[in-house]
């Protein structure tokens, strides 16, 4: 089996290729579409033919129709001789034909009535009993039984009338009473003050945001004329977006680089975002740029980031102490953006923070984003920006979100914190899986209770 994956821009594009290349046997394993962080889309498809497998035989212009099963079962099974052999064969003249007889039919006769008399008599011999007045039993049955179905007709007649003059009683008291409003279309209906929203709060309570920012929010739109349920929905987005700021791309200034430092818990992805947004520069925006690495704590950490440094074809400086900071950002003096790896901090130890404060302090980088996980739970998202603010925290941004189903942890801590977001990433390959926070999309994905 021979597999092999293809990035084009449109899927037509991936199909010829897969044509092309693996011939008319491959099949489409899977297809992705993906959304580039700079815009764009562009398609994965994982394609494979079986090398070994012997080439299907083309079908004939046309196959006759055969029915499966036992030649001797079955109304299908049985052999029948072609109509044209047997109308145009001279040799079948005078015999049978292969078909079956048609069946005997007989005329109807009506049973003859014999006299009363006569009826009696024949009862008495055969044992039956007649009434007292020679009739025949056949028809006192008849006569007893339209007796019945004249009282099941005369009841179903009082039936009609009861519900006539029902129906009447209703038509005149219908009258007298004002008509509803018509109803429109449902994408066009209008919901009142009060019918529509308990359904937008619960979309965002199922969303996981805090009932009381959901029922604030929905509050805050109610009010004025009456809206359809597009327009409340359009309405309820907007004041969603209102309430998460992002920060937008990285800007790159003009006569000196732009410094950007990652801070954050440990584990939260701080080395593998700095390892995309440094590839994303280098490849797809042509800048020059560097790398600090401060995580001198982590096992293996420099390494890493030496690899990773030595694969892109960027500088890499490596400071142990605030002391040697100076030093790392005059070597970096050429670079257009600087990126600041820092070691993983809780934010509940005090001296680590203490430490992290001298750094910053003294490489006062433009933009300082805290990474946080978006599996936290929004509590502690919101502890973690309070307790990192005292390092000039000024961006947040959100990794892991392949992790998660729920975005409203997110909303809940940064729609409390107002600080802007500036990335959302979801998963480890490099440079891809991640871009760049938009409100609008992620009030949508909010909305439709999906992370990515």
């Amino acid at each position: 089996m021979r597999i092999k994956t293809y990035v084009t821009k449109s899927m037509r594009e991936a199909l010829l290729q897969i044509k092309e290349e693996l011939g008319d046997d491959a099949v489409v394993i899977s297809k992705e579409e993906r959304t580039k962080v700079l815009g764009g889309k562009e398609y994965h498809v994982v394609a494979g033919v079986d090398e070994n497998a012997a080439p299907a035989a083309k079908p004939s212009a046309f196959s006759p129709l055969k029915v499966s099963g036992p030649a001797d079962a079955g109304t299908y099974a049985r052999p029948r001789q072609p109509v044209a052999s047997i109308v145009d064969s001279d040799e079948l003249e005078g015999q049978e034909l292969p078909f079956p007889a048609p069946p005997a039919v007989r005329p109807y006769i009506p049973p003859r009535q014999s006299p009363p008399g006569q009826q009696q008599a024949e009862d008495g011999r055969t044992g039956a009993k007649t009434s007292q007045t020679g009739a025949f039993p056949s028809t006192v049955r008849g006569l007893n039984e339209i007796s019945e179905i004249k009282a099941d007709v005369n009841e179903l007649k009082d039936l009609v009338k009861t519900i006539l003059e029902s129906a009447a009683a209703q038509a005149t008291a219908a009258k007298n009473t004002p008509a509803p409003p018509p109803v429109t279309a449902p994408q066009n209906t209008v919901i009142s003050y009060d019918s529509g929203w308990d359904a937008f709060v619960k979309r965002l309570i199922d969303a996981e945001v805090k009932p009381d920012i959901a029922k604030r929010l929905v509050s805050n739109i109610r009010g004025g004329s009456q809206l359809t349920d597009v327009e409340l929905e359009k309405k309820l987005e907007y004041a969603l977006s209102d309430q998460f700021p992002v920060s937008g791309p990285l800007k790159v200034k003009k006569n000196e680089p732009l410094v950007v430092a990652f801070v954050g818990p440990t584990g939260s992805g701080k080395t593998t975002t700095l390892a995309k947004l440094a590839a994303h520069c280098r490849f797809n925006k042509s800048r020059k740029i560097s790398i600090i690495a401060a995580d001198t704590y982590r096992i293996a950490a420099i390494e890493q980031i030496r690899t990773f440094a030595d694969i892109v074809g960027v500088d890499l400086q490596v400071v142990f102490s605030p002391e040697d900071i100076p030093e790392a950002m005059a070597a970096c003096e050429d670079s257009e953006v600087v990126f600041v790896d820092t070691a993983g901090r809780s934010q509940r130890n005090e001296e680590h923070m203490e430490e992290l404060k001298q750094m910053i302090k003294v490489l006062r980088p433009d933009e300082t984003h805290l990474v946080l996980s978006a599996t936290t739970k929004d509590s502690d998202l919101i502890d973690m920006a309070n307790k990192y603010r005292g390092v000039r925290v000024n961006r947040l941004l959100f990794t892991k979100l392949d992790e998660t189903t729920k975005l409203g942890s997110i909303f809940n801590a940064v729609s409390e914190l107002g600080i802007p977001v500036s990335y959302f990433t979801a998963g480890q390959s490099v440079p891809d899986d991640i871009e760049l926070a938009q409100a609008g999309k992620f009030v949508k994905r909010l909305m439709e209770g999906r992370a990515m």
